[in-house]
């Protein structure tokens, strides 16, 4: 019996890239926003008014008239040497306040989307 959801033939290379995610709060978006221009990454995405639970208690996304103390969350996808050094320059920051970073293995299909123009 086939599978129609199984894709027979596919036509799409997987290209192996870092992932970085970073939540911070509002106060700290300027610096990591800064820290990822001047990195070589070649994009990010920023996700504002982030909820979740965490060593701190509770933080409510959406907070009337405050968006600096309202968490946000950073995505950006790039190679090995460019994520490290994005961590390089958050380290300090996580030693000084409160936010976490997760990286990990990922894949993409337009690979030329990832990558820093010369």
């Amino acid at each position: 019996m086939s599978d129609d959801t199984t894709p027979k033939d596919t036509q799409h290379s997987l290209h192996a890239l870092k992932k970085i995610e970073i939540i911070v709060r509002g106060e700290k978006e300027p610096f990591v926003k800064d820290l990822l221009d001047e990195s070589t990454v070649s994009g990010y995405t920023i996700h504002h008014n982030v909820t979740g639970r965490g060593e701190h208690g509770f933080h409510e996304g959406r907070l009337l008239f405050n968006d600096r103390d309202g968490l946000v969350m950073f995505f950006a996808v790039g190679q090995q040497e460019a994520i490290q050094t994005i961590v390089d320059g958050l380290t300090p920051l996580f030693e000084k306040s409160s936010g976490v970073m997760f990286v990990s293995d990922t894949q993409v299909v337009r690979l030329d989307k990832f990558l820093q123009e010369d």
